[in-house]
């Protein structure tokens, strides 16, 4: 592999990241300056048409310069198809940088990670901790722990520990951390990272409400408290195991071939409501998607593809005995079908949306408790109930 190339294209990559997000800390970016992507990622992962699956798209045997090109460029990489068919990325470097910058991370910290998926991340983290920090990482999947574990020791990092196990549990052995990085969409912020971050510590977290995920940085206060906020919606693989909760994912229309075949055939199109969203900034749009997925139980995310985000749908679905309906926004385009409720719900949920102000997403606030005790609501609060916690929504 010649480094003059490997150099060439790490540095453009890291530029163009700059641009982008800028770095805090000048550490930050020389971990990603130090760290190979193209020891992560050995082949390149893409949708075919003709078939309607994903396949290899390309990899080092191909074109050596044209596949380090794809590799050191600032995007999410679909680097592996498991034996079941199961699909795994590597996130987009700005993105994890994002995170990094959140979570102010420092020289000497103890790190958990959980999802290392290809061991990338893990690896820059790695080189901001340095000699006297650790990072522990969690992979629950064996294929592709196995994977990881030869990535990561191709680097001789000797400040990394990672295990073969479910995320949601942490790592308990090595306990407390003074940040933990969660480097897959989570449905819960579960007890066991709550009790294994040092006080004062900050987890950051792609967090999803009912298939909206959006970005957190949360400081814990108190022994069962966590407080920060939401910064950006995101779209990452979700956590597996036992603190997934399936009602809060979204769904794509390979789990939701019914739907896909009704909004492409029976489905009705409201021009007028179509209107009243085109008004709506990009920005007041996706605040308005935030503040439907935490206020309302019907709210639901659908995605033509697993591994685009372009074309999402969101909005309202009902299941109402042998009236099921649903009503979707395709960007600004409102699309219905069935029972008329869930059409009627969701314009309702915007003029509420509208009288309280249109509150931003980005100004918006978050807490999480770990006990399930009753909370008194304020006006401009919302509260959501999860496996093992309860996180409340606040609107400026």
């Amino acid at each position: 592999m010649p480094r003059n190339l490997v150099s060439h294209f790490k540095k453009r990559m890291v530029k163009d990241m700059a641009v982008k997000i800028p770095f805090k800390d000048e550490i930050y970016k020389e971990a990603f300056l130090s760290v190979d992507r193209h020891c992560f990622i050995k082949e390149i992962y893409g949708y075919d048409e003709h078939i309607l699956d994903f396949k290899i798209m390309d990899n080092l045997s191909s074109n050596e310069g044209d596949f380090l090109r794809r590799v050191y460029s600032d995007s999410s990489i679909l680097y592996l198809k498991d034996s079941e068919g199961k699909l795994s990325s590597v996130s987009m470097p700005s993105v994890v940088s994002a995170m990094i910058n959140l979570s102010e991370m420092k020289r000497g910290d103890k790190v958990l990670e959980i999802g290392a998926g290809s061991g990338y991340s893990t690896a820059v983290f790695s080189n901001i901790v340095g000699e006297d920090g650790f990072v522990c990482a969690t992979e629950i999947s064996k294929e592709i722990f196995e994977i990881t574990k030869k990535n990561l020791d191709t680097c001789s990092l000797e400040n990394i520990h990672i295990e073969n196990n479910d995320g949601g549990f942490g790592i308990e052995d090595f306990a407390t951390y003074d940040r933990i990085i969660v480097s897959c969409t989570t449905a819960d912020i579960t007890d066991h990272w709550i009790k294994q971050l040092k006080m004062g510590g900050i987890l950051v977290a792609p967090l999803v409400t009912r298939g909206y995920q959006v970005m957190i940085s949360l400081k814990k206060i108190d022994e069962d408290v966590l407080t920060g906020k939401i910064y950006w919606p995101v779209r990452f693989f979700p956590l597996s195991g036992k603190f997934s909760i399936i009602s809060h994912y979204s769904f794509s229309s390979r789990e939701l071939r019914s739907m896909k075949k009704i909004i492409e055939t029976t489905s009705n199109t409201d021009e007028e409501f179509s209107e009243e969203i085109r008004a709506l900034s990009s920005d007041t749009l996706k605040s308005f998607l935030f503040f439907l997925s935490v206020k309302n139980q019907n709210a639901i995310c659908y995605y033509p593809r697993e591994d685009v985000s372009d074309g999402m749908g969101y909005g309202i679905f009902l299941r109402t005995g042998n009236m099921s309906g649903f009503s979707l926004l395709f960007g600004s385009k409102s699309v219905y079908w069935g029972n008329m409720e869930s059409h009627n719900m969701l314009k309702a949920e915007l003029k509420i949306y509208k009288a309280m102000g249109m509150p931003n997403l980005y100004s918006s606030k978050i807490k999480v408790f770990s006990r399930r005790d009753d909370y008194p609501l304020g006006e401009r609060e919302f509260l959501v109930k999860r496996k093992d916690s309860l996180t409340l929504f606040s609107f400026d």
